[in-house]
């Protein structure tokens, strides 16, 4: 068996959901090393947790550290773990594509900001994801690297100390404060401009920073077209000065423009811009986060294929809208909104998984109105292998319909049967000896216990 094998096999193993403790405790030993970053990224019963959190090698634990399935009193366990590189991953949140971690205890979090290591102290402020309150009251810290973390919530804060932070003697500090404060205030949105040149900040700042019609207009003025462009999108800016931009010479400006809430369907479609199928593009946060119906059913019939897209990533997009765009022309924006509005007709997601190129495709799969029901009628014998191996998401696919897919011609359909639960006993044990199909019937769970024991114990995994 090739080393490679070996490693896919053990990962398999990890990943397969039902997976007795006694399985999982075993891939924690050192000869199954390959398996340990699969192992602590699944959901753990406790006596696992127990094990890898005095488990002697580093790497297992910092894995659980950042592991976006465990919970949040899994992971705090690891507060005093004598290696201060896995405290500081605990310190850092995990940051599942698309998704969200639940939080530390509260205890755990106030253990992490007080840790003997100023490495871990400092992560925990700015990445941990930390209760407001307790960032928002580190802004007497004796570290300036805490008082600069409890800037970010700004809100929180009093008149009082949010002037001690504007004028603190660490220059760090200032800045974030500064930058903070220039959302409501003109003066210090100048005052960074000024001393601030540098990117991102700059463009921060010009960005989210409060305008008055001189400043917005020296911006207007600039050189740069990347300062023009985040003027254009900045809701806070006079919109008689942005207005002036839509003929600006650069596109990246003059699509910038074109997206400001203020034009009517009219005057926005007057602007030369193009957005192409290809183009990536950030969703407008205006639309994105806007609440009214009306306004978003109006996104969503305009012509400007960038406001279509933004429409359909939002979380109050009415029913007629989200119907609307389900028809549209562009791909972008029938993905958009499968990967964001649960209430997306069923055949209109399985459509866009078929039409869709993207690596993310696959998430279509776990939409709520994906209409698995009834694909192995349709789809099993298919001349397209990306649509049998569809018929293999069907719960009721017949046996004998699977059998066949599990010697389909084409390896993706192959594995795609080696992993359905209702393959019958005999031919996923041959699926397992299958090495195009092992890593699939080795996750499939419903492979016996003492099948993955006796696997193990090939792989050279002792009891």
């Amino acid at each position: 068996m090739t080393a490679d094998r070996r490693r896919d096999e053990l990962m398999a193993l990890a990943w397969n959901t039902s997976a007795p403790a006694d399985v999982l405790l075993r891939l924690l030993r050192p000869e199954a090393a390959d398996a340990w970053h699969a192992l602590m990224s699944r959901a753990l019963p406790d006596e696992v947790v127990d094990a890898a959190v005095v488990h002697p090698e580093r790497r297992i634990r910092a894995c659980l550290a950042d592991s976006v399935l465990a919970s949040g009193e899994q992971r705090g366990r690891l507060v005093d773990d004598p290696d201060r590189r896995v405290r500081q991953g605990l310190a850092n949140a995990p940051m599942p594509f698309r998704g969200s971690v639940p939080p530390l205890p509260l205890s755990v979090q106030r253990r992490l900001l007080d840790d003997p290591e100023p490495a871990v102290r400092r992560d925990a402020a700015h990445f941990g994801g930390f209760d407001p309150q307790l960032i928002a009251g580190l802004a007497d810290h004796a570290e300036a690297d805490l008082r600069a973390a409890s800037c970010g919530h700004w809100s929180l804060l009093s008149e009082s100390t949010r002037d001690r932070l504007l004028h603190d003697p660490d220059d760090d500090v200032r800045r974030r404060a500064r930058m903070e404060a220039c959302r409501d205030d003109a003066g210090w949105t100048g005052v960074l401009l000024d001393t601030e040149p540098a990117y991102p900040s700059r463009r921060d700042v010009i960005l989210h920073g409060a305008m008055t019609t001189a400043l917005a207009g020296r911006i207007a003025a600039s050189d740069d077209a990347g300062d023009r462009e985040a003027l254009a999108l900045n809701l806070g800016a006079p919109f008689e000065t942005v207005r002036k931009l839509a003929d600006d010479s650069e596109h990246s400006v003059r699509l910038a423009v074109s997206v400001r809430p203020e034009f009517t369907e009219a005057e926005r479609a007057a602007i030369d811009v193009v957005v192409r199928p290809s183009d990536r593009l950030l969703p407008v946060t205006w639309v994105r986060t806007c609440e009214d119906a009306d306004v978003l059913r109006d996104c969503a019939r305009s012509s400007h294929i960038w406001l279509r897209r933004s429409a359909a990533c939002a979380a109050h997009l009415p029913a007629d809208a989200v119907d609307l765009l389900s028809r549209d022309d562009d791909h972008a924006v029938r993905l958009l909104l499968c990967e964001n509005q649960p209430t997306v007709d069923g055949e209109v997601v399985l459509r866009t998984y078929l039409e869709c190129q993207v690596i993310t495709k696959g998430l279509l799969l776990a939409h709520l109105n994906f209409p698995k029901a009834g694909l192995a009628d349709r789809f099993a014998d298919d001349p397209d292998p990306v649509k049998r191996a569809l018929a293999v998401q069907d719960p009721g696919i017949p046996a004998d319909v699977l059998a066949r897919l599990l010697d389909d011609d084409d390896g993706g359909v192959r594995r795609a049967a080696a992993g359905h639960p209702a393959l019958p006993p005999e031919l996923l044990l041959r699926a397992c000896d299958d090495p195009g199909t092992a890593g699939s019937a080795l996750r499939n769970p419903a492979l016996p216990p003492e099948v993955m024991h006796e696997r193990l114990d090939a792989l050279g995994v002792p009891r």
